[in-house]
């Protein structure tokens, strides 16, 4: 049972007094460029028409900047090169745009793949996706606008599956205890179509159908291990999360996660152990041998059948029926029915199985057709062998009257027993033992989320009343009950981006000075917080006579483009915006 929490905002950062923003005509220093190769911008596929799949390209900001270097940007142009963006020159006539390292292309045609993606994991190590299946680990030095080091590729993996689209989230390069070796934890993004997932449990604890849900959001959690100047993979962990994922995180030390997405949504495969529930030990079958027979078997000279009951509403989403050539695992949502090596071998091509009115039967193909079978499991006795069908059909009428937990349809729910799935949480995933330890319900909209500093998760503004609150998911480091941190205010920005139909994306530097809103196309609106020096010319206020020294501002641009906005950054000085051929840099605050 995750333990709840509370988000409480600091009173001292908040501003009950803020009268509001100033609209300024102050002109702010606007840099065109155009950069070296068109930016890369793939679109959904006539398949992928879900509004998953529309946010994630829709949504996706093709700038990337980095935590270990606030004098650096990087972007990824259509041919698949990394650019990296000397911010410093933005100002000059003569901008540097340097390629540092070029993806490999491995097939010519790109269609339903995600847009190419790059996290910062570390001060010189980077991790990079072409979008549709390869994942690299880089070696890209120290990333310094006077470095010339290219970036080599120390580990490239298919290990979420070949030719399968997702994007990285984030990752995090983390030291073990020892010292000896490092970890490198990625979250990567897919939305696969429910019949594609690979799960240790039936999608169907989480709500899943196909017909309802026939599209789902996977968060792919993979770590890496380097020992001795080679990496090599650790681990696999798969959330599924059907209803969209909003915020994820790996918390440092690289043990645990940060999510915000609403429930339900749950851990569905893990390399290492099996999620589902482990089927009763010898000791408790024997107990129960007795009273019910759990499955029946019959065998031909050519195959072996298994039949097994269960409630006549279950679908083929409440099972997972894993065929191996000498093993055999079924699982009825997250319980394991039957597992366990078989007696000989069986050829997996050839072998099958088909659900009817909760009737499950499992078709398993000999491989040597002369062997005869003594056993279905070794040491499992709660099954029968039977000679016909008949006889099988004995046997299953008695299982369904031999104390197995009813399963309720949804049918017989009233409308006040609905569970709201209107609503967000922020949770704290951990790792180690694969369960949601602390939970928070989210009072405000999520209005997007900002870089923190190097080795921290990134940063989410969450709306409070009005006004958008920073919150700073903690580390494990500390020895207090995980939580998160209010760290800064931007005053009314709840109410203002709450009037902005067309905004696109909404970002802030690190020192919070400004907040920008950014429409798809031409305008962007810059919020100066009153914190802010840069803030022009001394007001005073008409009805009192006082003096305001700091005002907050509004500022107002029409950006020359036609192009459609696809990347935004914010730094302490520049605004920088990316469109398919042109970089914006705004300079908003002197040195």
């Amino acid at each position: 049972m995750e333990q709840l929490f509370e988000l409480r905002p600091r009173k001292d950062l908040l501003d009950p007094t803020f009268e509001g923003y100033k609209l300024s005509l102050d002109s702010l220093p606007v840099y065109k460029h155009e950069v070296p190769v068109a930016v890369e911008h793939l679109k959904p596929n006539e398949e992928q028409f879900s509004f998953q799949h529309v946010k994630t390209f829709g949504l996706h900001n093709h700038l990337i900047d980095d935590p270990w270097s606030d004098e650096v940007a990087f972007f990824i142009s259509k041919d698949l090169q990394i650019f990296k963006i000397n911010l410093h020159s933005l100002v000059s006539q003569s901008p540097e745009f340097n390629s540092v390292w070029q993806i490999p292309r491995y097939l010519e045609s790109r269609d339903g793949w995600f847009n190419a993606s790059l996290s910062f994991a570390g001060p010189e190590l980077a991790v990079v996706t072409d979008g549709g299946g390869v994942l690299h680990i880089v070696d890209t030095g120290v990333r310094t606008p006077t470095n010339s080091h290219l970036w080599q590729a120390k580990l490239s993996s298919e290990v979420l599956g070949k030719s399968d689209p997702f994007k990285i989230t984030h990752s995090m390069l983390n030291a073990t205890e020892s010292n000896q070796s490092e970890t490198l934890s990625i979250l990567a993004l897919k939305v696969e179509s429910i019949d594609k997932v690979e799960s240790q449990i039936a999608l169907s604890v989480f709500g899943c159908s196909e017909k309802e849900t026939p599209f789902i959001s996977c968060l792919e959690w993979v770590q890496y291990e380097h020992v001795d100047g080679h990496w090599s993979f650790k681990q696999l962990k798969r959330l599924a999360i059907p209803h969209g994922l909003d915020y994820a995180s790996v918390l440092s030390p690289g043990k645990a996660l940060c999510l915000i997405a609403r429930e339900p949504l749950g851990i569905v495969f893990d390399s290492n152990k099996d999620v589902a529930a482990p089927l009763a030990n010898s000791e408790m079958m024997q107990d129960e041998i007795e009273t019910k027979i759990a499955y029946t078997w019959t065998e031909s000279p050519e195959e072996v059948t298994v039949g097994m009951t269960f409630d006549k509403q279950t679908s083929k989403h409440d099972l997972v029926v894993k065929i191996e050539s000498q093993a055999l695992k079924v699982v009825y949502k997250n319980q394991t029915y039957l597992v366990g090596e078989l007696a000989h071998p069986i050829s997996v091509g050839s072998s099958t199985w088909t659900l009817s009115d909760g009737k499950l039967e499992v078709i398993l193909s000999k491989v040597d057709k002369s062997l005869s079978w003594n056993h279905l499991i070794q040491s499992d006795l709660r099954g029968r062998k039977v000679l016909d069908a008949e006889t099988a059909a004995d046997y299953e009428s008695q299982a369904e009257s031999g104390g197995r937990p009813p399963v309720f349809s949804s049918e017989q729910l009233e409308e006040c027993d609905d569970m709201p799935m209107d609503e967000s949480c922020i949770f704290r995933f951990d790792g180690e033992t694969n369960e949601f330890t602390h939970k928070a319900i989210l009072s405000g909209q999520l209005l997007f989320f900002t870089q923190s500093a190097p080795g921290l998760a990134p940063a989410f503004c969450l709306r409070h009343d009005v006004d958008g609150l920073i919150w700073q998911p903690m580390g494990d480091e500390l020895e207090q009950s995980w939580g998160c941190l209010h760290t800064a205010a931007l005053q009314a920005l709840g109410y203002i981006q709450a009037s902005k139909e067309q905004r696109k994306f909404t970002v802030a530097p690190p020192n919070m000075t400004y907040a920008a809103l950014c429409d798809a196309f031409s305008h962007v609106y810059i919020y100066r917080q009153s914190n802010c020096t840069s803030t022009g010319v001394e007001m005073v206020h008409r009805p009192t006579g006082r003096r305001v020294g700091n005002i907050a501002r509004q500022q107002v641009l029409n950006i020359d483009s036609s192009e459609e906005c696809l990347g935004a950054l914010a730094t302490n000085s520049f605004l920088l915006l990316l469109t398919s051929s042109s970089l914006f840099a705004i300079r908003v605050n002197s040195d």
